[in-house]
């Protein structure tokens, strides 16, 4: 099953359990993809659809933290059930220690000179970790290990 037709499926089911979190969560990524199709003028595949929810993820992680300073409880725990909803469809993300091996085969096979280097170890990493880890997360880890390495110069 795609997961285009997943949502679809959760969609039925949100609308019959009355669930109106998680149907208003469905209806907005169900809306997005369909918007891209449009722009595409074809078909959405899976990446697309994956897309489409991480765009809604980085929207309610910037509402929470707008929430958090405004101090809006209220709404702060409705974008929290919302944002657990759309990451219940993503794949799982690498753990911090599956991330920091990955960044040190990466460093071993670049062997940097510098710290200026940073750019293209990070550029040939997201290559390969896209959708698989946080990119915060990864150029923490690689500016960890860079400093190991050069200490800080």
């Amino acid at each position: 099953m795609s997961l285009k037709e997943k949502l679809q499926e959760d969609l039925k089911n949100a609308m019959k359990a009355k669930d109106s979190v998680k149907l208003e969560v469905v209806r907005s990524v169900v809306t997005g993809t369909k918007n891209l199709e449009v722009q595409k003028m074809g078909e959405a595949d899976d990446n697309d659809v994956l897309q489409v929810i991480k765009q809604e993820v980085k929207k309610r992680r910037e509402a929470i933290e707008m929430y958090q300073k405004a101090g809006r409880t209220d709404l702060l725990e409705q974008e929290k059930a919302e944002l657990s909803v759309l990451e219940s469809y993503l794949p799982p993300l690498m753990s911090e220690e599956e991330i920091r091996q990955v960044v040190r085969n990466h460093i071993e096979k670049l062997q940097p000179k510098s710290m200026k280097e940073r750019g293209k170890i990070m550029g040939s990493l997201m290559q390969e970790l896209k959708g698989k880890a946080d990119g915060n997360t990864v150029g923490s880890i690689l500016d960890e290990e860079l400093e190991k390495l050069f200490g800080g110069g």
